[in-house]
């Protein structure tokens, strides 16, 4: 009668072990599940994405640079074409724009190109980044410590998309 019960034990251990090795498999995956996984993905993602925003800047005004001593010093401001007053203002290691009647500060990418007078090519804020090319080899000026250039800035949302895109006149000084 032992060995019935342990001939029995044995076999019901042996299937048990069966039964748990097939649950660990996964059924293969197909292209055509693989594919239509990927486009129900998308189709949510561009759901959660809101439209873009186009964005307004504004000048910076003396007033608002008396406002803010972090706006002097060394770096360069942008001027778009036909203005007068700057739309950024960049230094070392920060930017400054306005909108919404409000100066935003900006952080310099510190992985991006450094530009005059320790400045980046790129600064990211809360809501938007801010991208700046400048022309230096068509630079104006009397000196290597005070010039301007032509330049471009363009601003873009979190989701990388250009917001704001402007044409103009960077003047950098120490």
């Amino acid at each position: 009668m032992l060995i019935g019960l342990h001939a029995v034990g044995l076999l019901a251990l042996a299937f048990a072990g069966l039964g748990l090795a097939g649950c660990g498999e996964e059924p293969a995956s197909t292209e055509a599940q693989d594919r239509a996984d990927a486009e129900a993905v998308a189709a949510v993602l561009a759901q959660q994405t809101p439209p873009p925003v186009e964005l307004a800047l504004q000048p910076i005004t003396t007033a608002d640079i008396v406002e803010n001593s972090a706006m002097e010093g060394a770096g360069c401001s942008f001027t778009p074409g036909g203005e007068e007053d700057s739309f950024a203002i960049l230094a070392d290691g920060v930017g400054f724009v306005k909108y919404e009647g409000s100066i935003q500060r900006l952080a310099a990418d510190a992985g991006s190109t450094e530009g005059p007078f320790g400045t980046r090519e790129q600064y990211d804020g809360r809501e938007y980044s801010l991208n700046i090319t400048i022309d230096q080899a068509k630079k104006e000026g009397e000196s290597e410590a005070s010039w301007a250039a032509p330049a471009n800035l363009t601003m873009a949302d979190g989701y990388d998309r250009e917001v704001a895109m402007s044409e103009g006149r960077v003047a950098c000084g120490g």
